[in-house]
C-alpha cells in the first residue's frame, strides 16, 4: 500500500482540494456548494451579470479584431490582411498585438468577476429550510459560452503556430503517408505549402499525436482541399464541439458531486485559458478533453445502471475515454479511474478485492484493445504513436519543474567545473518526477476502489501531480487537471488558486505565439497596460453615472 509518505512534499493537496471521503457524503467532502434549486438574479443582479457577459464579448471582439494583425500566420501564401514590409508592419503587429491584449484583458476580468453569480458560498443546508443561494441560470452561461467563443473561433489562428502542424499531418495522412515515419517536410517536400509553415522544431519530427487527431485532420484536408482558411475553420469547429461535450460532461459529474453545476461551468469550460488556448489556439487538448470527460459521465452511467444496457453504456464510455487517448496518450489515465469505479461497484457486489481488480482491468483493457484496432483499421494509420510521444521532451519548458531543476543542476555542475551533464540531470529529474507521479496517481486509484475519493476527483488530483512534475509544460497543460476538477473540488482556497493561475496565464503568451524582440515585447505590454487601464476607469464612471455603483 502506498502510503503518504511516498509522495513527500505532496500533503498540502489536502488543504487545496476536498478532502477525501466517501462519495456523496456530506460530513465526509464538506461541499461549500449544493446542487440545489438557485433563487433566480434579482433585476440588480442580472443586469450586472449581463454588463459583466457583455464586458467578455467586447473582449473577444478586440481578440478577433487583433488577431487579423497580430495573429499566428502561415509562412507563405498568407490569407489573412497583410501589410507592408518594414516599420510599418512592425508598427501594425504592435498595434495590433495590444488590441488583442486588451481583449484578454476584458475577457479575463468579466469572468472573474462573474464568479459570486455562479459559486455563492454555503454553509450546509438544515433539512426542511430553504437555501438563499443566487446563481445565474445555465442557459445564461450557455448564452455567455456562445457569445464569448464565436468572435475568437473565426478569427486567424492565436497563440501559437501548432495548428501549421494539425494540417501539415492531415495532408500527409490524406496521401497515405506515415506521419510517424518522419516530419512534414521530409514528407511533404520543402516546397509544400503546409509543409513551410509548420514551426521550424517541428518540421522534421514525426507526429506526437494519436491516430484519431490524425484521423480528424485527415477528413478535414479532404474537405477543404488543404485550404489554410478553411482548414483553420474547421479544425477550430472541432474544437468547439469537443468543449461542448467536455461541458456536459462536465455539468452531468458536477451534479454527480453535489457541486454547483453553474460554478462548474464558469471554473471549468468558460476559463479563459479554454477560450484562448483551446479556442483561440486551436490545440488538441479540446478534443482529447471532449472525448475523456463526456465517457467518463457514460461509462459511470453504465456501472450505475444494470444489465445489457449497463454493459453497453460502460463500453461507449470507456471506447470514448479511448479515443481521447488516441489523441493524446495521457487521456488514457481515466480508464484506470473508471476502472476503479467498476471494481469497487464489483467488490460491493459480493467480489474479492483482487478478482474485482483482475476483472475491471481485464474489462478495460478489451476496450482499449478493441477500440485501438477499429480506429487503426478505420483510418489505416499504424502503431508508430506508441514510440512516438518522446519528441516533446526535447524541449526546454520553464513552466516545468522537473526541467528547471534538471537545468539548474546542470549549471552548477558546470559552475563546479565538473562538466556539462545538463542533458543527464535532466533525464533523472524528469524520470524522478514521472516516479512520483505515478506513486501519486496510483494512491489516487486505490482511494478510488475504497470509496475514498470520486471518481472524477481522482482523476483530476492525478491529472494535476502529472503536469506540475510532467517534463513539458504550457499554460494550457493544466486544463487536464482544471476540467475534471471544476466538477469536484469546490474549497475556495482550490477555486482562488485556479483563478489566479488561469488569469495570469492568460497573458503569458504573445498573440502571434513567436519570440519576438525584447523593446517590442515591453512596448506591447506597458501598451496594453496603460490603454486598459483607461478604458477601465471610464467603463468604471460611465457604469457609475447610470447608477450600477459596483459589479459585485
Amino acid at each position: 500500500m502506498i502510503t503518504s509518505s511516498s509522495i513527500h512534499g505532496m500533503t498540502w493537496l489536502k488543504d487545496a482540494l476536498p478532502r477525501l471521503g466517501t462519495p456523496g457524503s456530506r460530513s465526509a467532502e464538506l461541499h461549500d456548494d449544493r446542487s440545489l434549486d438557485a433563487l433566480p438574479l434579482s433585476p440588480s443582479e442580472l443586469q450586472r451579470f449581463i454588463i459583466l457577459r457583455w464586458i467578455g464579448t467586447v473582449g473577444s471582439l478586440l481578440m478577433g479584431f487583433g488577431a487579423l494583425g497580430a495573429g499566428a500566420f502561415p509562412v507563405v501564401n498568407n490569407p489573412y490582411p497583410g501589410y507592408p514590409g518594414g516599420g510599418f508592419m512592425a508598427r501594425m503587429l504592435t498595434t495590433s498585438s495590444i488590441i488583442t491584449l486588451i481583449g484578454v484583458g476584458f475577457l479575463v476580468l468579466a469572468w472573474v468577476l462573474m464568479a459570486p453569480f455562479v459559486s455563492t458560498t454555503l454553509a450546509v443546508p438544515i433539512a426542511g429550510t430553504a437555501s438563499n443561494a443566487h446563481r445565474v441560470s445555465m442557459n445564461m452561461l450557455r448564452r455567455t459560452f456562445v457569445a464569448w467563443v464565436l468572435p475568437i473561433a473565426l478569427t486567424a489562428p492565436l497563440f501559437t503556430q501548432d495548428i501549421y502542424s494539425y494540417l501539415a499531418q492531415g495532408a500527409i495522412v490524406a496521401n497515405g503517408l506515415d506521419p510517424y515515419s518522419a516530419g512534414p517536410i521530409d514528407l511533404l517536400g520543402p516546397d509544400n505549402t503546409l509543409a513551410r509553415s509548420v514551426p521550424f522544431i517541428w518540421a522534421h519530427s514525426p507526429s506526437p499525436y494519436g491516430p484519431v487527431a490524425l484521423m480528424f485532420a485527415a477528413v478535414i484536408s479532404h474537405l477543404t482541399d488543404n485550404s489554410i482558411v478553411l482548414g483553420v475553420l474547421a479544425h477550430r469547429l472541432l474544437s468547439v464541439v469537443a468543449l461542448v461535450c467536455a461541458a456536459w460532461g462536465v455539468v452531468k459529474l458536477a451534479g454527480r458531486c453535489n457541486v454547483s453545476k453553474q460554478a462548474a461551468m464558469w471554473l471549468g469550460i468558460l476559463n479563459p485559458l479554454c477560450m484562448l488556448h483551446l479556442i483561440g489556439g486551436i490545440h488538441n487538448e479540446s478534443v482529447m478533453l471532449g472525448f475523456m470527460i463526456a465517457g467518463i459521465e457514460i461509462a459511470l452511467r453504465g456501472i450505475e445502471s444494470k444489465g445489457a444496457p449497463a454493459w453497453l453504456l460502460f463500453a461507449l464510455g470507456g471506447a470514448l475515454i479511448t479515443c481521447g487517448g488516441l489523441v493524446k496518450v495521457t487521456g488514457f489515465i481515466a480508464l484506470g479511474f473508471v476502472g476503479m469505479a467498476l471494481a469497487r461497484k464489483l467488490h460491493l457486489g459480493g467480489k474479492g478485492p483482487l478478482t474485482a481488480v483482475a476483472l475491471a482491468v481485464a474489462a478495460q483493457c478489451t476496450i482499449l484493445i478493441v477500440t485501438t484496432a477499429i480506429v487503426t483499421a478505420a483510418s489505416g494509420i499504424g502503431l508508430g504513436w506508441i514510440t512516438g510521444q518522446g519528441g516533446a521532451a526535447t524541449i526546454r519548458s520553464w513552466m516545468s519543474i522537473t526541467t528547471d531543476v534538471g537545468v539548474i543542476s546542470g549549471l552548477i555542475g558546470g559552475w563546479l567545473g565538473l562538466g556539462d551533464h545538463t542533458e543527464q540531470m535532466l533525464a533523472v529529474s524528469r524520470l524522478v518526477g514521472l516516479v512520483i507521479a505515478g506513486g501519486f496517481m496510483l494512491r489516487m486509484l486505490l482511494a478510488t476502489f475504497r470509496g475514498r475519493i470520486h471518481t472524477i476527483g481522482g482523476l483530476g488530483a492525478a491529472m494535476f501531480v502529472l503536469v506540475v512534475l510532467f517534463p513539458v509544460v504550457h499554460p494550457w497543460y493544466l486544463l487536464w487537471a482544471i476540467v475534471p476538477l471544476a466538477a469536484w473540488a469546490n474549497r475556495p482556497l482550490f477555486r482562488v488558486l485556479t483563478v489566479l493561475y488561469s488569469a495570469i496565464m492568460s497573458f503569458f503568451v504573445l498573440p502571434r505565439g513567436l519570440r519576438l524582440p525584447p523593446e517590442t515585447v515591453v512596448s506591447i505590454y506597458v501598451g496594453a497596460a496603460i490603454i486598459f487601464a483607461l478604458l477601465l476607469a471610464a467603463l468604471w464612471w460611465l457604469l457609475k453615472r447610470r447608477g450600477i455603483v459596483g459589479l459585485h
